[in-house]
């Protein structure tokens, strides 16, 4: 699966230059001069949220999002007076089932579309919802993690005065610190409000789409541990944290139910 949108693909791009540039900062500026034990497990513990981000992000932007198949209504309906029991979409010629809306961007039809988010470069529907939650989780985690890492270093240097503070002249780790603190900064809010409120819409069983729209639920309402398994899987445990595909989502599965119109 892939978008061919240029501001997505810019802006997702710019995802992994802003990670690896943390990344680089944390072990060139942080990590190398003052190689303690608590410095080099945050430096691991950044390292591997890092590497989940990434993850999660790749597998956001790769995965499928629920696309309705296209012109679907060829193969159901063979009279035009079958016509007018379904609901069609007349910009991508499908059938479309509830919940599911078009998406002007992926030019198709979105299973319980949440919104199109140009820094996955993807729609946010029902098959990859889990994988960006854990994407702005994990960028969120990062971000504070590298704010207070930045901190406590410009802190300890300023009393010691620059001594020591590592291979690169004072401006030069004074600039980069301050730069990963603004990154840090602004993508920690973004993602955290983020990450809060798709949460929210999901305990509420009401994607962004559905909320901006003011749509009434036609649909059986789930309670809010049911609607959490439905993104996460069936069954709580370390695969929650983790970008893995929910056995109820894969495309096998999803292929194979029938389309409720």
């Amino acid at each position: 699966w892939s978008v061919n949108d240029v501001a997505g693909i810019v802006c997702s791009s710019m995802t992994y230059v802003l990670v690896l540039y943390s990344q680089f900062v944390v072990i060139t500026v942080i990590l190398l001069p003052d190689p303690l034990v608590s410095t080099t497990i945050q430096v691991g513990v950044f390292s591997c949220l890092s590497f989940l981000a990434l993850w999660s992000h790749l597998k956001a932007m790769t995965t499928n999002p629920g696309a309705i198949p296209m012109e679907t209504y060829n193969a159901r309906f063979s009279q035009k007076d079958d016509l007018k029991s379904a609901v069609l979409c007349l910009k991508c010629n499908s059938i479309k089932p509830e919940r599911a809306h078009h998406c002007s961007v992926c030019r198709r039809c979105i299973r319980k579309m949440d919104h199109h988010c140009p820094w996955v470069n993807n729609c946010v529907g029902q098959q990859n919802q889990k994988f960006f939650i854990l994407f702005t989780l994990y960028i969120f985690s990062i971000s504070s993690l590298a704010m207070y890492m930045s901190v406590n270093k410009i802190v300890h240097c300023s009393d010691a005065e620059w001594s020591s503070c590592g291979a690169l002249s004072p401006p030069i780790s004074l600039m980069l610190l301050t730069i990963l603190l603004f990154i840090s900064l602004l993508f920690g809010l973004f993602t955290g409000i983020m990450f809060g409120t798709q949460l929210y819409a999901i305990v509420d069983d009401q994607t962004g789409i559905e909320k901006l729209k003011n749509e009434a639920a036609t649909w059986e309402r789930l309670t809010w541990r049911q609607n959490m398994q439905e993104v996460f899987g069936r069954s709580m445990g370390c695969t929650w944290l983790l970008p893995i595909m929910p056995s109820h989502l894969a495309p096998t599965k999803m292929h194979s139910a029938k389309f409720q119109v």
